[in-house]
């Protein structure tokens, strides 16, 4: 696979998992009762901005593993 389209893959799935997982996220608090859609958006507006900070930092934390350069075996 070429790094173009790793990459690609890369964010479509981490989009996809952002939209699932925050989605998930804010269903089973509403269920639990934690908060109500009917009392206003304020619950749904700090979990996707926790959500998202959260996800955010661990797509940097990802990028910055999968792009450390690997010292050369040949090196001595």
């Amino acid at each position: 696979m070429t790094g173009n389209l790793q990459a690609i893959g890369f964010l479509v799935v981490w989009v996809l998992g952002w939209g699932v997982g925050g989605s998930l996220i804010d269903a089973g608090l509403i269920e639990f009762g934690v908060y109500s859609l009917e009392t206003g958006q304020i619950g749904t507006a700090i979990t996707f901005v926790l959500w998202s900070l959260l996800w955010g930092w661990g797509g940097i934390r990802l990028y910055q593993r999968f792009t450390q350069t690997q010292p050369n075996q040949e090196d001595p």
